[in-house]
């Protein structure tokens, strides 16, 4: 009856004329070779060789198996009757008396082996109901019923007789084949799965759907595999594709129809019984017990199966929601995302539902909620679902806890982060409860979620006249600047500024309305931040105070003084002291103009946290009182400052004395600090430079080279005075030349005051090397500075009694810096005079090539002004120069004498050049000089032009011409 069903099929999309029992009548010529076949075939049977005997086993030799002759007959006989009937498209005879024919003979099995590579090479694509009946039962004996699956989706099911092939597949649980007979042969999508599901139904209610799954565990129970294969098919079917296959479902009315028709189905509220399942006895009541009877029972026994495989599938199945708005101009509604957000909040929070149900909690109900949560969350943040206050602070506790399990994972951080930025900016404030939500998110440090609360609330202008509504929007304002502020990334954190910015632009001290003391509230926020503000860019805060808090720049400053000993107070006046406000907003800077009282401050604040800057910043500062800043240099023992500031108030001599006293004691204590090293590391140390490389200052190990270079900071700073006063001094006082002796003088006896004679050998070695590097820095300052006469004056007269030895690094010191200056001026000479004659080269080669030369009558060759001629130079602006052998320009007399001269010399070229004129040819052999150059040469003029100075002639339009003076 299935058949004519089919057959009557009034769309007639399908084609039976394959089926044997619709076939066309055959004519006599086939008639009669199907006779000869099946004499053939009877011929051949009746002969066969008999498998029970011995003698029809033929042994192949070397202990291999024996082939049996009757197996080997009937395959060849099956072969051919098989292919003679898929040939000819005689079907009806090959699973008719063909197939009887060898069942009664008992090789039914070879029969059946000989057809399935046919069927998977797509040569058959039908298989009689009765055949396929033995064909399931012997593959199921011996490869498993895979292999009539595989079978199934080579065959056309168009053909098939529905009744007893699904009966076939639902009994062998052949569920892949029978989804590709369902979409195949009825274009049915959704009753495939329900009879799948009823596999699925009784594997729970037999209790496997309890059994824990291990990862040890290496294969499925019932349960799992028939759920994961709905969940595949479902996914499938949700992408547009069909399954097992994988191919588009066409048309593509059918494609848009299986989405809604699946959902339909598995947000069924009760079971529903398949049509094609067999109706049991009790009737439709008694099927509805255990997992059938519950509320929603497909997608509650799916989501036992795998909740984030299924959630995962039904928002691929939301994707692309086209199908959903055509489907909604019919009669049928389709559920929506809200619809199943729905469904599964009174499924896995009954609590939360507004619909009362009693219902039993889920199965691995944990895994169950956090998928459900992730897949609500999502839509919620699309503004396709809207949930209850209750349900959006779990999904906020998920995307919190996620973020704080994953403190080692950034990137997982910032998608939860990300996420639950997303689902606040799409909630309405209203939707859920901020307070909750904000201490949550802060309790696992979201700074930016919760700075996106906070910004709600401190950004309101509405209703901020109350002192209750002013202290609320300050302390979200507070709250606001420290989620800038202790968030990961730098650049973020800048972004402080353009807020606060932005909150308390308008403000004003004096306005006395309610929006004045609102944000007068903002400002005292930013005065209490101002620590945290400096340490996080103290000239970004610099400007924040310049554009909006000029006018309360002292409070601004007093607010830094306690907390931190006045680090925040230097850190805050460092870029307006020391002009880099200045430099980078002009504006900003101009407008703080700190008082003598605030230089003095940071110049207290600098003495007492940064020592080693106070040098500097006097040198290159003078808006200080000198008298001020020596105290506190004095107070703080800061040796090169002091003895700077002695020097501006002019007293040079103990200033200089004062250095060299400070220079003595920190070289006692680079020497303590050596003598604490142990020999063997100070041997390693010598031994790694060898005795004829420099193991100085720069190579000092660490805790050493820290001493060291105080040694020479402050040796630098005795040097910056000599040169500054090196010539200060008139005939009756000390000789400028003087303080680099001192310096020298102290640097000489520094072995006396040492006694490096009672130290250690290695010690003093070490210390040695040390002052021979302060003395070769000391004579590179002096060679520039001092005379030679003098140093040698000093080193013979001062020092006449010392052994050479020790005045040995004194005098290499001052020969090899003499000898480097030397070297340095040759080198630069011979350079010049190379690069002189490259030019000349240059310029030579582009005049004999007709080109331009750039114009500049000054860059004169010296060898051209010594020559014994007069030179006549030409310019680029039609102006000549007339220079003697003394080099020197000549006077206007000549230059009227010679203009004349050249006029008449242009009047007899013209002349000549008209009675003969010059052959084209001839162009060819002008070279490096003129015409008229060249017929001086040859003879035919006066020699009252000289040679031309090459490289400085005229534009290229005078070529060939004399020039004229104007």
């Amino acid at each position: 009856s299935s058949q004519e069903d089919r057959r009557r099929d009034p769309n007639g999309r399908r084609d039976l004329s394959r089926h044997p029992e619709f076939s066309t009548p055959k004519d006599e010529e086939e008639e009669w070779i199907a006779k000869l076949l099946m004499r053939y075939l009877n011929l051949a049977v009746d002969n066969a060789p008999i498998s029970a005997s011995d003698d029809n086993l033929i042994s192949l030799g070397n202990g291999r198996a024996r082939i049996n002759l009757a197996q080997s007959h009937f395959q060849m006989l099956a072969g051919v009757c098989v292919e003679y009937c898929v040939t000819t498209r005689r079907l009806d005879l090959l699973f008719g008396p063909i197939f009887r024919r060898f069942q009664s003979v008992g090789y039914t099995a070879v029969f059946l082996d000989v057809l399935e590579p046919y069927v998977l090479n797509d040569r058959l694509s039908y298989i009689a109901p009765e055949v396929m009946s033995y064909f399931v039962e012997h593959c199921k004996s011996n490869n498993g019923v895979a292999t009539v699956e595989r079978c199934l989706l080579h065959m056309d099911c168009t053909i098939m007789d529905f009744d007893s092939i699904i009966a076939l597949l639902r009994n062998n649980d052949m569920y892949s084949a029978m989804f590709f007979v369902f979409n195949q042969g009825l274009n049915d999508y959704v009753s495939p799965l329900q009879m799948l599901l009823e596999r699925v139904f009784d594997e729970a209610d037999a209790g496997n759907a309890l059994v824990r799954r291990s990862s040890e565990r290496k294969r499925q129970n019932d349960f799992d595999r028939f759920g994961y294969k709905a969940i595949l098919y479902l996914r499938f079917c949700m992408e547009g594709k069909s399954f097992p296959k994988e191919e588009k479902i066409l048309p593509e009315e059918m494609q848009a129809s299986v989405k809604p028709e699946l959902l339909t189905f598995l947000t069924q509220a009760t079971y529903s019984p398949p049509s094609h399942a067999p109706r049991k006895r009790s009737g439709d009541t008694a099927e509805r017990v255990g997992h059938r009877s519950y509320l929603y029972p497909y997608m509650r026994l799916l989501v036992q199966v795998d909740p984030s495989l299924l959630f995962e599938t039904i928002s691929t199945g939301f994707s692309g929601n086209a199908s959903y708005e055509q489907q909604q101009e019919g009669t049928v509604n389709y559920p929506r995302e809200q619809e199943i957000v729905d469904l599964f909040t009174t499924m896995i929070f009954p609590e939360l539902s507004e619909v009362p149900t009693e219902q039993i909690k889920l199965f691995k109900s944990r895994q169950a909620t956090g998928a459900f949560l992730d897949f609500t969350a999502k839509y919620i943040t699309r503004g396709l679902v809207r949930a209850n206050k209750s349900l959006t602070y779990l999904i906020a506790k998920r995307i919190s806890d996620r973020f704080a399990a994953n403190a080692n994972n950034p990137t997982a951080r910032r998608a939860a982060q990300v996420q639950i930025m997303e689902l606040l900016s799409a909630l309405p404030r209203e939707s859920y409860e901020p307070d909750k939500v904000l201490a949550l998110i802060e309790r696992a440090g979201i700074h930016r979620a919760a700075l996106l609360l906070h910004q709600q609330v401190a950004s309101s202008w509405q209703d901020t006249t109350g002192a209750d509504d002013i202290e609320l929007r300050a302390r979200h304002f507070c709250s606001a600047i420290d989620c800038f502020i202790d968030d990961d990334d730098k650049e973020f954190r800048l972004e402080v500024f353009d807020y606060i910015r932005k909150e308390c632009t308008g403000f004003t001290r004096d306005s006395k309305s309610g929006e004045g003391n609102s944000q007068r509230a903002l400002a005292h926020v930013v005065y209490s931040r101002f620590r945290r503000l400096v340490r996080l860019d103290a000239l970004m805060t610099a400007r924040l105070v310049a554009e909006l808090f000029v006018e309360d720049f002292d409070v601004v400053v007093e607010s830094l003084e306690d907390g931190d000993g006045g680090e925040g107070q230097f850190l805050f006046l460092q870029p307006i002291m020391s002009g880099e406000l200045l430099e980078v907003d002009p504006v900003a800077g101009s407008v703080l103009n700190p008082s003598m009282d605030h230089h003095l401050k940071y110049l207290s604040l600098m003495a007492k946290l940064h020592p080693e800057q106070v040098y500097e910043y006097l040198s290159k500062h003078d808006n200080y009182r000198a008298e001020d800043a020596l105290k506190l240099c004095e107070q703080y023992q800061i040796a090169d400052a002091s003895a700077y500031l002695l020097e501006r108030m002019g007293n040079i001599s103990s200033a200089l004395q004062l250095i060299l006293q400070t220079l003595e004691g920190r070289l006692m204590a680079l020497k303590r600090t050596l003598r604490g090293m142990e020999l063997n590391m100070l041997n390693h140390h010598l031994l790694r430079f060898g005795p004829n490389k420099d193991a100085g200052i720069n190579q000092l190990p660490n805790k050493q080279a820290q001493e060291g270079e105080g040694v020479q900071r402050i040796l630098v700073v005795a040097l910056d005075l000599c040169e500054r006063n090196s010539g200060s001094y008139n005939s009756q006082a000390e000789h400028g030349s003087q303080l680099w002796f001192n310096v020298l003088d102290r640097l000489i006896n520094a072995k006396g005051f040492l006694r490096l004679a009672n130290e250690q050998r290695e010690h003093a070695r070490m210390m040695e090397q040390v002052l021979n590097d302060l003395l070769r820095l000391t004579m590179q300052r002096m060679v520039s500075n001092v005379p030679l006469l003098d140093l040698v004056r000093k080193v013979t007269s001062d020092h006449s009694g010392s052994r050479l030895a020790e005045l040995r690094e004194m005098v290499m010191s001052l020969v090899g810096t003499y000898r480097f200056e030397l070297n340095l001026f040759t080198k630069a000479a011979d350079a010049f005079h190379e690069d002189i004659a490259s030019m000349k080269n240059s310029r030579a080669d582009l005049v004999k090539k007709a080109a331009s030369v750039a114009k500049n009558h000054l860059n004169i060759p010296q060898d051209d002004l010594n020559s014994d001629e007069s030179t006549f130079f030409i310019d680029g602006e039609t102006k000549g120069i007339v220079f003697d052998s003394n080099g020197t320009q000549s006077s206007k007399q000549t230059q009227s004498g010679l203009k004349q001269t050249l006029s008449r010399l242009r009047d007899r070229r013209q002349a000549s050049s008209n009675t003969r004129p010059l052959p084209e040819s001839s162009w060819n052999d002008v070279g490096a000089i003129s015409e008229t150059d060249r017929k001086y040469h040859e003879g035919r003029l006066e020699p009252v032009v000289c040679q031309h100075a090459v490289g400085i002639l005229g534009e290229a339009h005078h070529r060939g011409r004399l020039i004229s003076f104007d």
